[in-house]
């Protein structure tokens, strides 16, 4: 048992030991030193669609331990990205104080835009130059060509910062077919069918968000009837192999059908009018049990279809009594192309 005149005698010097120990704790907080100023070194690859991976971020300020990129945001073409950067101090140094006006950049231009500081930690965020401006090429798209195969494919190179691509057949200074793909090539042999001969040269242009880059055209090609032929289109010596247009022959159904519409013919080609007098244009529609296909002015179309929305390959029947219709589980184009059961070309040939 504890002798209370013994604890009497010894409060005194048990209390002053306490204060001084928590002056000593005190004073050890105060012994931080404080970090009066930071200099970010930054390196970044400015693209669309950056990512942190992109950005390189160095720091060898008095009293920073580590420097790290830890987000970015505002990556589009045409926007300025926010990089946010984490710093983290030595044990005894404090980012308390530190503001904004105290922090700079080398390397790489950008711009200070907020600072949060505490003691053992501060996060920075810089933005960043608008990714794509009115002279930078990274919309520039190059070398727009035919392919070797004489098989209606274009060809082009990437552009850095492109979404997709649009891309038209012109037929001297008429636009035959307007189209927007990801890709770097488009398969104009549908177009070139329907047409007929010609001289042919293609416009592409890269997309990025709301910002378009240049045309950029290719050589000519001369389309004439052996050629046409090659590529299944109608020539004056007699009827298509395989026409791919909106064609004004064929056996497509005249009349009124099953859904109150009706199959409408004119110099252009067959359209379908529907009961309550609208048409379908580039796009699907299931007629009677059977899907066909119709182009930007309503007109059906027939042979080799690339979808807009889905990019896959489709037959469609060129042959007079299924005329228009998309087939499935079948070859086609003269026994050449297999499609399967959504009418999709699986890649199989013969």
């Amino acid at each position: 048992m504890f002798n209370l005149n013994v604890l009497k005698k010894f409060a005194p010097v048990l209390l002053t030991g306490a204060m001084l120990f928590g002056m000593t704790t005190v004073a050890g907080a105060a012994t931080k030193d404080p970090i009066d100023s930071v200099t970010l070194s930054l390196n970044y690859e400015l693209s669309n669609g950056m990512t942190k991976s992109d950005v390189d971020v160095e720091c060898e300020s008095d009293g920073v331990d580590t420097s790290t990129v830890s987000s970015i945001t505002n990556t589009s073409y045409g926007k300025k990205p926010k990089v946010t950067i984490k710093l983290k101090a030595d044990s005894d140094y404090t980012f308390k104080g530190l503001s904004k006006s105290k922090v700079s950049i080398s390397g790489d231009d950008a711009t200070v835009t907020k600072v949060s500081a505490s003691t053992s930690s501060c996060t920075v965020t810089v933005t960043l130059p608008k990714i794509g401006t009115t002279d930078d090429t990274s919309l520039e798209v190059s070398d727009v060509t035919w392919g070797e195969d004489d098989n209606g494919v274009v060809n082009w190179e990437q552009a850095d910062d492109a979404d997709k691509y649009e891309v038209k057949l012109m037929r001297g200074s008429s636009t035959k077919e307007t189209a927007t793909t990801t890709g770097t090539s488009y398969n104009f042999r549908s177009a070139i069918r329907a047409n007929g001969k010609g001289t042919y040269t293609v416009r592409v242009r890269a997309i990025a968000g709301s910002y378009k880059g240049e045309w950029t055209e290719s050589e000519d090609w001369d389309i004439d009837e052996d050629v046409l032929s090659d590529l299944g289109g109608k020539t004056s010596g007699g009827s298509s192999s395989g026409s791919g247009s909106s064609s004004s022959s064929g056996g497509a159904p005249s009349g009124s059908s099953s859904s109150g519409g009706a199959w409408l013919r004119d110099t252009n080609g067959w359209w379908y009018c529907n009961a309550d007098r609208s048409y379908t244009t580039n796009n699907w529609q299931q007629i009677d049990g059977y899907w066909y296909f119709f182009n930007e002015y309503g007109y059906m179309k027939t042979g080799w279809l690339q979808s807009p929305y889905s990019g896959k390959w489709y037959w469609l029947s060129t042959d007079s009594n299924t005329y228009g219709r998309m087939l499935t589980n079948q070859w086609v184009d003269n026994g050449r192309y297999y499609v399967d059961a959504n009418g999709i070309w699986n890649g199989q040939t013969r």
